[in-house]
């Protein structure tokens, strides 16, 4: 393919990846295949210790659009995400986590959304593939339904860390010059829920954004609901790290209450209280897996509020699981997918 490289790209790529080498190949080509051409990919490889970077610099070695840069020691995705955003030169900023995949129409489709609505974002809805399985389980919400506007108000009656969709999980194409006229950027003191506060710093600058039903992204669940394993990416310490995201959020409280943002306080501050119910959660759970039974039970006797999560967590694994059939497997995502129908905003 021939690039002229005088030609600002419409979308920069941006792929922070650290040990995903059974994962990252596959990543990268599902952005090289979309429709929208006119594209950089920017890989972050951000310490890793087995072959990411060398997958990444092959690839980049026959399609000039893609760009590594090696990070050293690891400094977790906020961080390489930044140096990212820094360097990139496309109009939109679109995430893609290595152990993702898009679907081949996806940067087209959302480009086009969001020229269409005059927004400064647009997200669409997700595959949830179980990796362990290899399969697709359910979408993050129902298809099918027309493409809406978001607000800062939908953000705020959609933050719940403990719903099987929280916007916290999008994956948004943002316009890069509103993240530099604003100051956005991803808070570096937290590897847990970044894209999170990521998004909502974009509401709380005034942003507005479209979401699009149609599955367009494969999201590879941390932990597989068929299969009952971790993936790589899911399985490290940061997943567990709810003291550092407690001390995030605490951050961001005292940002929006400076700004007077008395709305963005309140839904704050119902995470930190879910925040803290996980923190006690996984304590007894930990107790648990080590045999300690008598700390366990204290644990979750003098916490009542983790009542409701663990009852939650023993319906989930206690609940016929979906059977998906032959037509769900992903052993591989390719751009011969299904082409989704096009719903417009309200």
């Amino acid at each position: 393919m021939s690039i002229n490289s005088n030609v600002r790209p419409k979308v920069s790529v941006l792929i922070p990846v650290y040990n995903s080498a059974d994962t990252l190949e596959r990543c990268i080509r599902s952005a090289l295949w979309q429709t929208l051409a006119n594209i950089e990919i920017l890989v972050a490889d951000d310490g890793s210790t087995d072959d990411s970077a060398a997958i990444a610099e092959r690839l980049a070695a026959v399609d000039p659009r893609v760009r590594v840069m090696r990070i050293w020691p690891n400094g977790g995705k906020p961080a390489a995400m930044n140096r990212m955003v820094a360097v990139a030169r496309g109009t939109w900023i679109a995430v893609l986590d290595a152990d993702d995949a898009y679907h081949a129409q996806r940067l087209e489709r959302l480009v086009e959304e969001a020229d269409l609505h005059g927004v400064e974002m647009a997200a669409d809805n997700l595959f949830y593939v179980d990796a362990g399985a290899d399969c697709i389980t359910q979408t993050a919400f129902e298809p099918d339904v027309p493409a809406r506007i978001l607000t800062k108000s939908d953000m705020l009656q959609n933050s719940d860390s403990y719903a099987t969709f929280d916007f916290g999980i999008l994956k948004p194409l943002i316009k890069r010059s509103f993240l530099l006229a604003n100051g956005l950027s991803y808070f570096e003191k937290t590897r847990l829920a970044e894209d999170f506060y990521y998004l909502m710093g974009f509401f709380v600058a005034g942003g507005r954004g479209v979401l699009v039903s149609d599955p367009l992204y494969y999201w590879t669940m941390p932990f597989g609901s068929i299969s009952r394993t971790w993936t790589s990416t899911g399985s490290g310490a940061w997943r567990y790290d709810y003291r550092q995201a407690l001390t995030a959020n605490a951050h961001f409280i005292r940002m929006a209450r400076g700004a007077g943002d008395a709305d963005t306080v309140t839904m704050l501050q119902a995470r930190s209280a879910q925040y803290r119910v996980m923190i006690h959660y996984l304590t007894a759970q930990r107790a648990a897996s080590e045999g300690a039974w008598a700390r366990c039970l204290w644990t979750i006797a003098t916490h009542p509020s983790t009542y409701g999560l663990l009852l939650r967590r023993v319906w989930g694994r206690l609940a016929p699981q979906p059977k998906p059939g032959p037509r769900h497997r992903v052993a591989q995502v390719h751009p011969s997918l299904h082409a989704p129908s096009r719903g417009r905003a309200a």
